[in-house]
């Protein structure tokens, strides 16, 4: 699960060369690999970087029990989790001007369903309906989330405003949707 740092010199990885996943981060052609996080017997996964500032990288870890999101600074150090609703939360995507993170979070009823937490007030927004949810992916500007969901058995493309008001489906006739992503933002 890599991803590219906002400047495009380093790639963030999940990888288990030394025994469990952990985080790692290193230059695009291989060299300075570092290891990032350091939590035995727990599987950390999915590495995201701030968009706005570089600064921070935001992770999945099963460190305490189940999957929840943390965030350490790029350069290391300590983790610190930053979801505590609900008892399973993957897949984090922060927002371009680095003040949400939207998210994969299964409720009590067992759904899976896109939620958008802002970071500064922790207040947390489930903003989907529906119960498959996955790969969030916010629009270039911010204002949209793209997914994928299932409906009627069929995996479709899905977009939701951030603030929750606006839900799309964008059906094709063939074929499942898994895991959509905005492009870059062309000028």
């Amino acid at each position: 699960s890599p991803s590219w740092s906002p400047d495009g010199a380093q790639l963030a990885f999940s990888s288990s060369m030394r025994g469990d996943p952990e985080i790692w981060v290193g230059n695009t052609n291989g060299t300075n690999l570092k290891q990032m996080t350091f939590a035995a017997h727990s599987v950390n996964t999915s590495p995201v970087w701030n968009p706005k500032t570089g600064q921070q990288i935001v992770f999945v870890s099963d460190r305490g029990g189940s999957p929840q999101i943390y965030r350490m600074p790029a350069s290391g150090g300590d983790a610190q989790r930053i979801t505590f609703e609900g008892s399973y939360n993957v897949s984090p995507r922060v927002s371009p001007d680095g003040k949400s993170l939207a998210y994969i979070a299964r409720n009590s009823e067992g759904k899976f369903q896109v939620a958008l937490l802002d970071l500064t007030t922790q207040q947390v927004q489930i903003l989907t309906d529906s119960d498959r949810d996955e790969s969030p992916s916010f629009a270039p500007n911010g204002r949209m989330i793209l997914y994928a969901t299932v409906i009627d058995g069929r995996g479709v493309l899905s977009a939701v405003s951030i603030d929750g008001r606006v839900k799309q489906r964008l059906t094709v006739n063939a074929g499942d949707v898994r895991e959509p992503a905005w492009g870059p933002f062309i000028q």
